[in-house]
């Protein structure tokens, strides 16, 4: 049996028996996998913290008939600052069901790994605007996943004439005036917002607290992505109805 060592992330996990549960894991080497921690329900278990959702870990595996085990984990990074705040628990709910729904059994990508722990990093820490980490998070995680958005010629006709700028959420990228009758789903957009989705794909989470934006822009940018996202992955995402509450609440 093969024993691996890698990083991984709990996406999420189901109890099994008394004691012991089977994690879905975003790992850096083996992309997503399932795997069984033994015992880890068990107050003085090692594996204790590491079978908690988000927990960053430093993983020993190693694979069974089915799934993996996990033998040893040293636990790098609870993100317990997430836990003390709903609003921020809400977003990283929502970032690891994304990560889950676009990752594939045992196909690797570093970059998802690495984008996911870099948002969950930047969202616990409360440095850079909640809602420019989401942005981006989402945005770069559809470019990972095949599907960035064109933003400097027309999708349908190759043009990069534009009066005004609209982007077709179904062809995924600016229409221009000539070719908008064709789109079916199409959003006007101002030359701020176009700007701005470029700066959130470029730049690094770390390096958000750079970029200002005002309400409008934001607000425009929300609402596109949000139909990019549910277009282009077919998903309607249950933490995300329930992230849409939590703000709502915290608006009133």
């Amino acid at each position: 049996m093969g024993i691996t060592k890698t990083q991984g992330i709990v996406l999420k996990y189901t109890n099994l028996g008394e004691a012991d549960k089977i994690l879905t894991i975003l790992t850096r080497s083996k992309g997503k996998i399932k795997a069984i921690a033994k015992g880890c329900r068990k107050p003085r278990s090692s594996l204790l913290a590491a079978s908690e959702v988000f927990a960053f870990s430093e993983m020993v595996l190693y694979k069974g008939t089915n799934l993996y085990h996990v033998t040893q984990a040293e636990t790098r990074e609870t993100f317990y600052n997430l836990r003390k705040d709903l609003l921020r628990l809400s977003y990283a709910v929502f970032f690891v069901e994304m990560a889950d729904t676009v990752s594939d059994e045992e196909i690797p990508s570093e970059r998802l790994f690495l984008l996911l722990s870099k948002a969950l990093f930047y969202l616990a820490e409360g440095e850079i605007p909640i809602g420019l980490i989401s942005q981006a998070y989402q945005l770069k995680l559809m470019d990972i996943s095949g599907y960035r958005p064109n933003l400097s010629r027309c999708v349908h006709c190759g043009s990069d004439d534009f009066e005004s700028y609209k982007f077709d959420v179904e062809l995924g990228g600016l229409i221009c005036g000539q070719c908008e009758k064709s789109g079916k789903n199409v959003i006007r957009i101002s030359a701020g917002t176009l700007e701005t989705v470029k700066l959130l794909l470029n730049t690094e989470i770390s390096r958000l607290n750079t970029i200002k934006i005002d309400n409008t822009i934001f607000n425009e940018i929300d609402k596109l992505v949000k139909k990019f996202v549910e277009t282009h992955l077919e998903k309607q995402f249950k933490s995300l109805e329930f992230l849409d509450e939590i703000k709502n609440n915290y608006q009133e």
